[in-house]
């Protein structure tokens, strides 16, 4: 099914809920299927205003009420939905954006990415948590769940993906302590960097 299928079948609701969940999932990394998803939204969207209610109402009083009982369990939070922020482009599959700070990175790859092997950084451990999708590091596949630690100093394997992940990346001192994050040097990459 294409993206463009998924999209449509996703916002009219004839997915299963397992098809509908792996949908949302790929989503998160999937960049043209997250917007094929938010141009059918807009395509499809509700009611419009000269229409009367129809025999759901109830529905649209349960949701303004979700959406209130939200509004006060997170007020004052921070909240950024995943596609939402500065996305940057890395190259053209691989898109990233830091978090609460510079070294709390976000990281989004869309199908087939793919980083060479290059040279971590002296004085930053670079742990990874692959949140969804699939991650390829040195010939080894991680999935949703996985966590990597490649240690200061030391050679980062080449990794790809083939489906497409989604990443968290925190860049840390190895001995903890708080360290600003340089731009990197010019024979020095991270993935997403």
């Amino acid at each position: 099914m294409s993206n463009e299928e998924k999209a449509t079948a996703f916002v009219l609701g004839s997915l299963s809920n397992a098809e509908r969940d792996e949908v949302m999932r790929e989503r998160l990394y999937n960049r043209e299927l997250d917007e094929h998803i938010a141009l059918a939204e807009r395509l499809y969207a509700g009611l419009q205003p000269t229409q009367t209610a129809c025999a759901h109402s109830g529905d649209f009083a349960r949701i303004a009420d979700a959406l209130a009982r939200e509004v006060d369990a997170l007020g004052g939070k921070h909240v950024e939905e995943c596609a939402d922020g500065a996305w940057q482009t890395h190259n053209s599959k691989i898109e990233f954006k830091s978090l609460w700070a510079a070294t709390a990175v976000l990281i989004r790859c869309n199908p087939g990415a793919l980083e060479e092997a290059h040279s971590q950084p002296d004085d930053l451990d670079e742990h990874i948590l692959v949140v969804a999708g699939d991650l390829d590091i040195a010939g080894r596949r991680f999935a949703t769940g996985d966590y990597i630690r490649i240690p200061a100093g030391t050679r980062h394997p080449h990794m790809q993906t083939h489906g497409g992940c989604l990443l968290f990346t925190n860049y840390l001192s190895p001995d903890g302590a708080a360290r600003d994050f340089k731009p990197l040097g010019a024979d020095q990459r991270a993935f997403g960097r």
